[in-house]
């Protein structure tokens, strides 16, 4: 995976784990400077909060990467739906900016769809 994919990938998760980072900056201050109920809670909480971000990155990696190996390989298994359930007669790989998007080799008008985006389906 290259770094613009990473970031396509992560998206506007990347708000959500820079306010858990805070969060748990300050919970650590605070727990280091009074300690108590309140500190020890706000981050334990605020690290499930990290892992459950990182594990939906994690799955939306995993997902990306398995939709895109039924393409390269031309799984004749499965169907590519696009996000608004469209099917894709005949997805293909392309790679525009060192990013790699799905897109349908009949529809010329056809967007790139980002691998997690869309939908593959068993035939």
């Amino acid at each position: 995976m290259s770094w613009n994919e990473l970031v396509h990938l992560v998206g506007q998760d990347s708000m959500l784990f820079g306010l858990a980072f805070i969060l748990l900056f300050m919970f650590l201050r605070r727990t280091l400077r009074v300690g108590g109920f309140l500190g020890f809670t706000g981050v334990l909480t605020t690290v499930v909060l990290l892992a459950m971000l990182s594990w939906i990155q994690w799955n939306r990696y995993q997902v990306g990467n398995s939709i895109m190996q039924i393409v390269i390989t031309d799984n004749p298994t499965y169907r590519i739906l696009t996000p608004t359930q469209e099917p894709m007669f005949e997805p293909a790989v392309i790679t525009v900016d060192n990013i790699r998007y799905i897109t349908d080799k009949h529809n010329e008008k056809s967007p790139n769809y980002l691998p997690w985006r869309v939908i593959a389906i068993p035939k």
